[in-house]
């Protein structure tokens, strides 16, 4: 099963799935995106992206390589198929960030391939706490008014997915999320 977290900039989507992988190693795994954006400081190449140049995006884009794909500010974003088959053959329920448009491209692209998907929808509450967030880790200040511009049509989209979680403790919402992806996995 792919579930995958959208949400606003700064509502922690990143930091779930790092604790659910951190506390249950047995039962995730991740699923980078690929990307041509640069890389931020604590980023690892495969965790949370793929980082390739714009030409070679454009190539796979062309060679029909993503179920989804998005130019999102000034960078593409996508799902590669192949990464997609390779992370599932690990038998793990895989954890993946995206932002909401992606979320239902991905829902329309995986249509017929036998794969579950199931969506979460993360916020942190409004926009000053995600500025906060924002600030804290170290964006620049064009950089954060471009993501809060994006707030209300990314909160549009919230009632689309299958759960909805508000990151206000970050372990208590690692622990709800845990939960609500086990009992989707016995169903």
């Amino acid at each position: 099963m792919l579930v995958v977290f959208s949400g606003p900039s700064g509502a922690g989507k990143n930091a779930i799935i790092s604790g659910l992988l951190e506390r249950y190693p047995q039962k995730y795994s991740f699923m980078p995106t690929m990307t041509t954006r640069a890389k931020r400081e604590g980023e690892r190449e495969g965790f949370p992206y793929h980082f390739v140049g714009r030409r070679e995006f454009l190539d796979l884009i062309r060679q029909d390589k993503f179920f989804e794909y998005e130019q999102i500010h000034t960078s593409y974003y996508g799902t590669h198929k192949q990464i997609l088959a390779d992370k599932l053959a690990e038998g793990k329920v895989l954890l993946k960030d995206i932002d909401v448009k992606g979320t239902f491209n991905l829902k329309e692209g995986l249509k017929g391939s036998g794969h579950r998907l199931f969506t979460i929808f993360v916020t942190a509450g409004d926009k000053e706490i995600l500025r906060q967030r924002l600030i804290g880790r170290g964006e620049k200040d064009e950089d954060i008014e471009i993501r809060l511009k994006r707030y209300e049509s990314e909160m549009a989209y919230e009632k689309k997915y299958n759960y909805i979680i508000k990151n206000i403790d970050l372990s208590r919402a690692i622990e709800r999320v845990h939960q609500v992806i086990t009992d989707k996995s016995r169903k």
